[in-house]
């Protein structure tokens, strides 16, 4: 009797995990469900905001042959029974499991304001570009000074040269940046003639407006949320723990808690005390590894937890100019970065070798995709390390 693996979510991390599986373990029925037809290229998701073509590819073309694609939405999963029940063209539908990834990622964001947009999911996206024409955007305001809302505001200064474009954040922008990073953002940021307002609260959001706690207002005719991630809500019934973020607590393999066959990848999982981050840099790591783990499992072996290290983060600032900063393994910045038109290349290069890593997982006999590997909870000391510094400077 073949082991049954159900995997939900068919975006980076759930892609890489069922092709992994099934070339490792012909005695695995795999299943993979998605609400999706097409498969969603989010790390472009800033580029398609301004309108520049996408394509569309269907997601059963990234699979191997062997493995059942399912198009439907989840609605509920139930780990004490091992089912998962969903919402297809055929009506409502369960499917059993002996072992379930899940995978979902995080389309949804933290609500601040009703009259908010998002490039956070696909049906975000197609809702923006229904609502508003990117012609007629005078006055663009993006909260969250994080890696999003850089590339989506230098993309949008670029595409749309003679629009005011605004990034409000909470804290110091570019704080996770190493000085000389931070520099050439805010050295880019000036050239654009992008704007940026830092280390204030904000009072409300209203009527194309924010009011901030030291009584200044920024208008706005399009507001864009860039807060940060913020995972779909499927677990009310089923009674995982989770966080505020509606991530599953996951121990060192990746593993529910709760349930020793129920695992979490990419966005959804999250480790206590660990150095992850959501984004693609860690799903597919991440998928790879628990696809490796279900087969040793399932083969009897006993398998070594999940490691991971950074290397560094790759930034767009538009088509022709980017930042890559690289890091240490816990993703602290070191002082080296790579800027300009080389780095713009390098970060195509990246996006692209990530859809590649997916052809060639599916493609291949054997297993591709390699990652970086280190203890998840050995931290440099990178805040000790710049007090320091600024202790040598005085």
């Amino acid at each position: 009797m073949k082991t049954n693996v159900v995997i939900l979510g068919a975006g980076y991390a759930g892609i890489l995990c069922a092709n992994r599986l099934e070339k490792q373990n012909k005695n695995c029925k795999i299943t993979l469900l998605s609400d999706q037809f097409y498969f969603q290229e989010r790390i472009r998701f800033h580029e398609f905001a301004v309108g520049r073509a996408k394509k569309r590819i269907p997601i059963q073309e990234y699979l191997r042959k062997n493995i059942d694609f399912q198009l439907g939405k989840v609605t509920n999963i139930d780990p004490n029974n091992n089912t998962v029940a969903f919402h297809s063209h055929q009506g409502e539908r369960s499917v059993p499991y002996d072992y379930l990834v899940v995978a979902i990622g995080s389309g949804n964001i933290k609500q601040l304001s009703p009259e908010e947009n998002s490039i956070q999911s696909e049906k975000a996206l197609v809702t923006f570009q229904i609502k508003k024409d990117p012609n007629q955007i005078k006055n663009l305001c993006i909260l969250g000074g994080g890696l999003t809302g850089i590339e989506l505001a230098t993309e949008w200064k670029e595409r749309f040269p003679n629009a005011n474009v605004t990034i409000v954040d909470t804290k110091e922008f570019g704080h996770s940046f190493s000085e000389t990073g931070k520099a050439h953002l805010k050295k880019t940021f000036a050239r654009m003639g992008i704007k940026t307002i830092e280390n204030i609260a904000i009072q409300s959001i209203q009527n194309g407006k924010i009011s901030f706690q030291n009584k200044t207002n920024l208008e706005y005719d399009c507001l864009m949320n860039c807060t940060g991630f913020q995972t779909e809500s499927l677990f009310d019934h089923s009674a995982l723990h989770t966080n505020t973020k509606e991530q599953i607590y996951v121990d060192g393999y990746l593993r529910s808690k709760q349930h020793s066959n129920l695992f979490a990848i990419g966005d959804v999982a999250k480790v206590n005390d660990s150095i992850l981050r959501m984004g693609c840099v860690t799903a597919l790591p991440m998928g790879a590894y628990v696809a490796d783990t279900i087969n040793q499992i399932i083969k009897n072996k006993k398998p070594s937890e999940f490691q991971f290290q950074f290397f560094g983060r790759c930034v767009s600032l538009g088509r022709n100019d980017g930042l890559i900063q690289f890091t240490y393994g816990d993703d602290s910045p070191r002082e080296w970065i790579l800027k300009g038109k080389l780095a713009a290349w390098t970060k195509e290069c990246v996006n692209r070798f990530t859809l590649f890593s997916i052809y060639m997982e599916k493609l291949l006999p054997f297993r591709f995709y390699l990652w970086p590997k280190g203890n998840l909870f050995q931290k440099h000391n990178w805040n000790q390390k710049i007090r320091e510094t600024k202790e040598v400077a005085r």
